[in-house]
């Protein structure tokens, strides 16, 4: 950690030394003509005069991007809105299904023939009884 602070410090050391120099045409200039300030003025202006207009033609293709995600993002929530309504509906559903299950356990259990119902015995109880 303390290697990149040092690091970093003597890099921006050396960047602000480096950084004082103006040099024209390979000389080392200390002051400029009315003139030349001109020139250096509207040659910086022209170069932020185009990255102006990349920065505006961003902004809009960003604000571009920006409602069509705002506009998906409206339609997730409806889609998540009905998905908790299908969610809670299956659910529902799947009570009633359980409960309709049990229904007919119940149902088969009323239906299933007891042991006094079963046609074999009363056939052999016939059987015995007409032997008697």
């Amino acid at each position: 950690m303390k290697i990149l602070k040092y690091f970093l410090i003597s890099l921006f050391v050396l960047s602000t030394v480096d950084g004082q120099d103006i040099k024209k045409d390979g000389k080392e200039v200390t002051t400029f003509t009315y003139a030349e300030a001109l020139e250096m003025l509207k040659a910086r202006d022209a170069q932020w005069e185009g990255k102006l207009e990349k920065a505006d033609s961003l902004i809009s293709s960003q604000k571009g991007v920006i409602s069509d995600c705002e506009n998906l993002v409206g339609k997730l929530e409806e889609s998540s809105n009905t998905d908790s309504l299908l969610i809670v509906e299956k659910n529902s559903q799947i009570n009633l299904l359980k409960a309709r299950d049990e229904m007919n356990e119940t149902m088969v259990e009323l239906v299933k023939p007891k042991w006094y119902e079963n046609t074999y015995i009363w056939l052999a109880a016939g059987f015995i009884l007409g032997k008697i």
